[in-house]
Parts: structure tokens; sequence; C-alpha cells
């Protein structure tokens, strides 16, 4: 099942061997939890600009998982905060993160993802990744990624990435009678592509809307 939502900060629960696919929109500020069930699978996008996001979300069983994308655009008059918190409680759990963040002019970011691995638990797979783009000048970006272990019989990484969009690929496009505005919106496309992958029942309005997020 594929849900599109706007501005919902209602606690959500994932029933037993529930398996869903959330799109959230957020244009205002706020905090949601998410709680996972026995035999659930989750796979997550959050979309937002000009926000200060907290989302929480936790194994309440054992045999849960959960695959969360974030994208966000900053600039000037958008500021973003953003927090992730992930615990994983129980065995057999799994948790993998992508947060990637678009940086125009003057624009201020703090992203703040971690994932929290009980004691005594086996079988448990924990990854988190921050990537910011920057597209502009004047930015402030404070990244702090948090990978907390307390258990042995588990996989777990975590990193975080300060990038532009790749020179190479701008000049070619830009060779080809593009404008370097033009060029950017291609490669913005590219990473919602990437994300959208994960969402095979998206559609192309899903894409248009959140693409004017994203497009400063």
């Amino acid at each position: 099942m594929k849900i599109l939502q706007t501005d919902d900060f209602h606690p959500l629960s994932l029933h037993d061997g529930e398996t869903l696919q959330l799109i959230d929109v957020f244009h205002v500020h706020g905090k949601k939890t998410i709680q996972l069930h026995p035999h659930s699978s989750l796979t997550y996008l959050v979309v937002g600009s000009d926000v200060d996001i907290d989302i929480v979300i936790e194994t309440a069983w054992p045999f849960c998982s959960c695959t969360v994308f974030w994208l966000f655009m900053a600039a000037a008059d958008h500021p973003v905060t953003g927090s992730l918190k992930i615990s994983l409680n129980h065995p057999h759990t799994s948790a993998n993160v992508e947060m990637i963040s678009f940086l125009y002019d003057g624009a201020k970011i703090s992203v703040d993802g971690s994932i929290a691995i009980s004691k005594y638990l086996h079988h448990v797979h924990g990854r988190l990744l921050e990537r910011s783009i920057i597209l502009g000048k004047n930015t402030s970006i404070t990244t702090l990624p948090k990978l907390t272990v307390a258990s042995y019989d588990v996989t777990a990484a975590h990193g975080a990435s300060i990038d532009t969009l790749d020179q190479q690929k701008l000049f070619y496009m830009m060779s080809r009678g593009l404008s370097q505005q033009q060029s950017q919106t291609l490669l913005v496309d590219w990473y919602i592509d990437y994300v959208l992958q994960h969402f095979p029942q998206s559609s192309d309005l899903e894409k248009q809307i959140i693409s004017t997020i994203l497009k400063h």
C-alpha cells in the first residue's frame, strides 16, 4: 500500500505483517512518531522545506524493518531543521536511512539523524547516511549522523558527505546549450528519481509535487 500525505503528524502504527510505502510532505513544523510491529515493513519518504521536523521511529516487536529517505530544500528564506531518531529495540530488525539536502544561496540547515541499537540483540542492521548537496553560496550546514550500538551481533554503518553537483556533468550539459540553472534542475531530478525507484507505485503527479518543493 502507498500513501501520500501532507502535514499529517498523527502517530502511525504498522500492524502485524503490514507493508506500507508512505510519502509525507511537510510545509509546517511538527513531530511524528511511528511504531513497527512484528513482520511489518515501512518504506518512508519525508519531503520538506522551511520546516522544523522531528520524526521518531521505534520497533515494538522483532522481525520488522524500515527504509527511510529524506529530501529537504533549504534557501535563505527557507531554513530547515530536521531530526530523525530510530530505536531498534528488538532482534531481527533493520533500518536503512538516507537523508539528502539541497542547499541554495544563503541556506541554513541542521540535520540530526540517529539510530540506536539496544542491548542483547542479534540479527540487527542499521545504516545511516546524510548527504548535503550545495547549489549556492554562503550556506551553513550542521550535520550530525549518530549511531549508538549496545549489542555485538549487528551490522551498522553511518556517515555524512558535503558535495557540490558533479562539475563534469554540469559542464557537459552546459556545453550542449543548457543554462547552469537548467543543468542543476536535471541533476536534482536525478536524485528524486533515485529515491522514487523505491516507491514503484509513485505517480508523475507525486514526482511533480516533490520537484516543486525541492527546486528554488
